[in-house]
């Protein structure tokens, strides 16, 4: 730490003789940044939660739990898993920057639950079966915890009934039907704190998940009615849409206007975090940024003004159509827009919300692209941004994505298997398969910039260590080229399994032969090299592990 510090007076020497020049204040920023994340290393390592499953035994089926942190500065996302003794008790220690609401999950529950930095947290369980559940908290954040306890109930939605419910809505029955459910749950929160006398913080925050998650849900109408049709229609999911998106005029999202702002406290809801990853891609932003022509709308109108009778022509017209279908836009193009856009929809002062979405993109740049930064440039963020307190997050993200390239060379359990780009994928998929011979394989197709590829593989780690010794299974981890090479260099060692990087050619047919329209994607294939299941999916690490085990004993 002072090493950085008096280096700063080398990076902005000038500095030293005029206190009111923009490079002081650079200094100033950092200063406080390197001071906050110190702080924040010291705090995050403390973090408890225990307790006791009375009632649960061994033969239920399960000896772990997920306890999952998002952090909405970085939009990192950390995954622990909780190991459950025979004797039902649990223990996890964890690091914690904030005091926050993390999602806990154990087959009998599932829900926020509160967390203070540094704190021991204690939830005992009663289960005289997976639906009948009780707990009470003891410890640090107990009076929180029990109080949010009398509303969790009104924190769960029976999104069974309510798919059945909004199929075929129109916008506004949309709105209001959700807006409805908004009114209800906050009416019975408000009686029972009213009869039960809950603190003022359980009661603002089981407002605020309620509020968010129905604004969020707002937000993705066009999301979600696509959803609802699928599966009431029983159309399999992937990239093309089955319903033509609804246009939504800015009047559809006056709700947003009756929400909170700029308020740093609203960063402990769990829903927050969920809200504001909608908030920042709502529609609106992508009408302007086309109407903007920041889209692919002109290349598309080009294209088709050449010979449409040609293969590579109607291709490329295809190519352009799907980029437009699934709202995808040029790298900055939403970035341009987003500030305008939203300040003109809410009209109130939204700059914790702005630096929020702001930040994120910066560490999405130096986690996904591994791409660090300097004091300097931490510091010339930092003068961007109204709530300098949130930069210690990312100052904290920078210095550990350079600890973990540092220590890549260090890495063991992975090996990399290079093919060549021109060999034919039938051939190279056969290649693969004799080198596996006899070998239940589990198969990942993922990328480095996939946030959901690396959160499955985050949770399946585990379950690698527990197999580490059965040299009957194999968990084998395909990528193409648009996985930077850097990036993947970088990413890859800390994998264990085997891994290939394969050709764009390659990658083509092996998504036609695994029917990938995602990623991630996961298929099984047993011992005699046939592929079981092209697309298979799981909830829960114990899944994967009783369909391999059961081929393998085959």
């Amino acid at each position: 730490m002072s090493k950085i510090l008096l280096s700063l007076i080398s990076i902005y020497p000038i500095a030293r003789f005029n206190p009111d020049s923009h490079n002081m204040k650079k200094i100033a920023t950092l200063v406080c940044l390197l001071l906050s994340a110190f702080i924040l290393s010291a705090q995050s390592t403390a973090t408890t939660y225990a307790g006791t499953i009375n009632g649960y035994r061994e033969s239920m089926g399960f000896k772990t739990g997920q306890l999952i942190i998002n952090n909405v500065i970085t939009n990192q996302r950390e995954l622990h898993v909780i190991n459950i003794k025979a004797n039902g008790d649990f223990y996890i220690n964890f690091p914690l920057a904030h005091k926050q609401e993390a999602w806990v999950s154990f087959p009998f529950f599932h829900s926020p639950v509160y967390f203070e930095t540094g704190k021991n947290h204690i939830q005992d369980f009663t289960i005289s079966n997976t639906w009948a559940v009780t707990s009470i908290f003891k410890g640090d954040g107990a009076i929180i915890n029990n109080d949010i306890n009398k509303v969790r109930s009104l924190l769960d939605y029976n999104w069974e009934a309510i798919e059945a419910d909004i199929y075929q809505l129109t916008p506004d029955q949309y709105k209001a039907y959700f807006l409805g459910i908004k009114a209800n749950k906050l009416r019975l929160i408000d009686s029972i704190a009213a009869a039960t006398v809950m603190s003022q913080p359980a009661v603002e925050l089981a407002r605020r998940n309620v509020e968010h998650t129905i604004a969020s849900n707002l937000i993705y109408y066009n999301e979600t009615m696509e959803s609802v049709y699928r599966r009431k229609n029983n159309i399999p999911f992937n990239k093309t849409p089955a319903l033509p998106p609804t246009k939504l005029s800015a009047s559809y999202y006056d709700f947003l206007n009756t929400m909170k702002y700029n308020d740093p406290s609203a960063m402990v809801s769990y829903s927050y975090y969920e809200f504001l990853n909608k908030l920042m891609f709502i529609d609106l932003i992508y009408d302007k940024a086309n109407e903007e022509g920041l889209g692919y709308a002109k290349d598309l109108s080009r294209i088709k003004t050449q010979d449409t009778s040609k293969q590579e022509i109607k291709n490329l017209i295809k190519f352009y159509e799907d980029l437009i279908s699934l709202k995808t836009l040029p790298a900055g193009a939403l970035e341009k827009v987003r500030p305008g856009v939203l300040k003109n929809l809410l009209k109130k002062d939204i700059s914790l919300e702005l630096d929020l979405i702001y930040l994120q993109s910066v560490s999405q740049q130096i986690d996904a692209g591994k791409d660090t930064l300097s004091d300097a440039a931490l510091a010339e963020i930092g003068s961007k941004i109204k709530h300098k307190f949130l930069l210690a997050d990312v100052a904290a993200l920078n210095n550990k994505v350079k600890q973990s390239i540092s220590e890549t060379k260090n890495k063991t359990g992975y090996t990399y298997n290079q093919m060549p780009a021109e060999l034919p994928a039938d051939s190279f998929w056969v290649k693969i398969l004799d080198r596996y011979k006899g070998k239940v394989i589990f198969v990942d197709f993922w990328a480095t910039w996939c946030v959901p590829c690396l959160q499955g593989i985050q949770q399946i780690a585990p379950l690698k260590e527990e197999l580490a010794d059965n040299k009957n299974i194999v968990f084998l981890y395909i990528t193409n080229t648009s996985s930077p090479e850097k990036n993947y260099a970088i990413t890859m060692p800390g994998i264990k399994g085997e891994h290939y990087r394969i050709s764009t050619d390659q990658y083509n047919i092996l998504s036609e032969m695994f029917q990938i329209s995602g990623i991630p994607h996961y298929a099984i294939i047993n011992k005699q090299g046939t592929i079981v299941n092209r697309h298979f999916l799981w909830n829960e690490t114990r899944q994967i592990k009783q369909q391999l085990t059961a081929l393998e004993n085959e």
